[in-house]
């Protein structure tokens, strides 16, 4: 008889592929990876770590094979999910960006089996507090948990145990990326400043959102839109404070970084240096109240969502005049095969998971 399948209390999905991006990538992730294992052995979290090496290069070895993994977890299993680039190649602009962000990480949410998800980047730390916080197995299906995001010195990859990197994140933040409203009083003010990296929130929740929008390779707020999409369908949020914390690892090309905005050629003259501040500013007021907000947002010279765009749709979600789901339930290529390797199955896994394939042979799995 089948034994049934296991279901882990925490799936952290990463994305990524061996190409360097913002300088020092292999080290970023091997400090976040390890980092991350050795507290969820620690503190005895029963997880998953889904990592999907999305469109790998074809001259690269594979994240899988260049990853130092430990060995003998007793309570991680460590899956690798890989997306061939001819599947890449069918999205428009894919000569431009590398990876599909929203459907990447949607791959690995889809595929997550663990009572709650967390999507996160590759460069990241948590704090011991956070983390034990989630080992209390205090989460609710219910609720959405969000907590501030801490931009760290990158000089934190040149030491090796956890614990000093940790002391060095606390001491040495270059920024605080904190909750700040947005929207006029009456709107529900969501804590949407830097989010992408921590979306801790039910399996259940983030199957009936169908994950991120998926509708642009260059994605802007997609983060944002979850957040709120996630509201109108009832689930609460809640801010996890000090000393709660995610430290995020600074590097090169950073998202703010490659985002270029075109605004109309009244707003650039108001806003230039031959026109004092206060007055182009009320001029920008001015043209934008009989004009709306018309300015244009590019990622990496691809058209992208601006935040007035973004905003209108959050309010059209909230007063139900849109639906919060974005995708078809085809959503993180549902209707894909796609290879994935087993590299760890951790001891409440093995009765399932082991038993149809060895730790580091493939398998093909899809849901």
């Amino acid at each position: 008889m089948n034994q049934p399948e296991r279901i882990p209390y925490l799936s952290v999905v990463m994305v990524s592929r061996n190409d360097n991006h913002g300088g020092n990538m292999l080290r970023r992730m091997q400090v976040a990876v390890i980092g991350l294992l050795e507290q969820l052995e620690r503190h005895q979290i029963a997880s998953e770590l889904i990592l999907v090496d999305w469109n790998p290069p074809r001259d690269k070895a594979l994240l899988k094979e260049v990853i130092q993994w430990p060995s003998l977890l007793k309570y991680c299993t460590i899956r690798v999910i890989e997306v061939d680039p001819s599947i890449h190649q069918r999205y428009q602009y894919h000569d431009k960006i590398p990876v599909h962000a929203t459907v990447a990480v949607n791959c690995g949410i889809r595929r997550s089996r663990g009572e709650f998800v967390l999507p996160g980047t590759i460069d990241l730390l948590y704090s011991d507090e956070l983390m034990s916080f989630i080992a209390s197995k205090a989460l609710k299906p219910g609720e959405r948990y969000r907590v501030d995001r801490c931009d760290v010195d990158r000089e934190v990859v040149k030491l090796d145990a956890l614990r000093e990197q940790l002391e060095y994140c606390r001491k040495n933040v270059i920024r605080v990326h904190s909750f700040r409203p947005y929207f006029e009083k009456g709107f529900p003010d969501l804590h949407t400043n830097a989010c992408g990296d921590f979306q801790l929130m039910s399996r259940r929740f983030w199957y009936l959102l169908r994950g991120y929008p998926e509708d642009s390779i260059a994605p802007s707020h997609p983060d944002s839109l979850i957040s709120y999409a996630s509201y109108a369908a009832g689930v609460k949020e809640v801010v996890l404070c000090d000393p709660m914390r995610l430290y995020h690892i600074d590097h090169d090309g950073k998202f703010n970084e490659k985002l270029k905005s075109h605004p109309p050629f009244f707003e650039a003259w108001a806003s230039s240096r031959f026109i004092p501040r206060p007055l182009g500013g009320k001029f920008v007021a001015l043209y934008r109240c009989f004009f709306g907000d018309q300015t244009r947002v590019e990622l990496d010279g691809i058209p992208t969502l601006s935040f007035s765009e973004y905003r209108k749709i959050c309010k059209k979600i909230v007063v139900g005049k849109r639906s919060y789901i974005f995708n078809d339930e085809t959503w993180g290529l549902g209707k894909e095969r796609l290879e994935e390797t087993l590299i760890a199955v951790a001891e409440w896994d093995k009765g399932f998971l082991q038993s149809q394939t060895p730790a580091n042979e493939s398998l093909v799995a899809g849901r």
